[in-house]
């Protein structure tokens, strides 16, 4: 055939495993970026928590004090707390300057104007101003508690989101070991 003297195939230098590809480069970037995004979100997701469900709060309070008040029915300390409990609420809603004042029919009133409608009756409404401050009180234990229940249901959502360090009813319910 052929007798010509043919060198052999030069083969090309292996491929060296330094310096890495731009990709790899890349790559350990790209992840401390995705770490610092992903504890920055933590960050900012412990920063706002929600605001409590301040009805739900509410009606478990008035669970509490059905079962408390249970054995003991139409006792002047349940209206008492009854009637710190809604002075509580109210201020959830509104600002102090315009609750913290108001006693008598006008603090029922307002009460029912946060409802939106008459639910506290006329005898209710007498129950919850003087009832607390006399020495024996004769009232509808669960008549009263519905009404509370009824009324706390009636509340409009809260176009404000209070914090729960400012909030009256957190702070009772912190105080009570309870956590919402």
């Amino acid at each position: 055939m052929n007798d010509l003297p043919l060198h052999d195939i030069h083969l090309p230098a292996a491929v060296s495993s330094w310096p890495p590809a731009i990709g790899w480069w890349l790559l350990p970037l790209i992840a401390l970026l995705l770490g610092l995004v992903i504890y920055k979100l933590i960050q900012l997701k412990k920063q706002y928590k929600p605001a409590p469900d301040y009805k739900k709060i509410a009606l478990q309070e008035i669970k509490t004090l059905e079962k408390e008040f249970k054995n003991n029915p139409a006792s002047i300390e349940l209206l008492r707390s009854i009637s710190s409990l809604l002075r509580r609420i109210a201020l959830s809603y509104l600002p102090r300057q315009s609750i913290a004042s108001l006693t008598g029919e006008q603090w029922v009133e307002q009460l029912n104007r946060l409802a939106g409608e008459t639910v506290f009756t006329p005898e209710l409404a007498t129950l919850l101003v003087n009832a607390p401050y006399q020495a024996n009180a004769q009232f509808n234990q669960n008549e009263l508690l519905d009404t509370c229940k009824q009324w706390i249901k009636q509340l409009p959502e809260k176009t404000h989101q209070a914090t729960p360090q400012n909030s009256s009813m957190a702070k009772n319910n912190r105080s009570r070991g309870e956590h919402a």
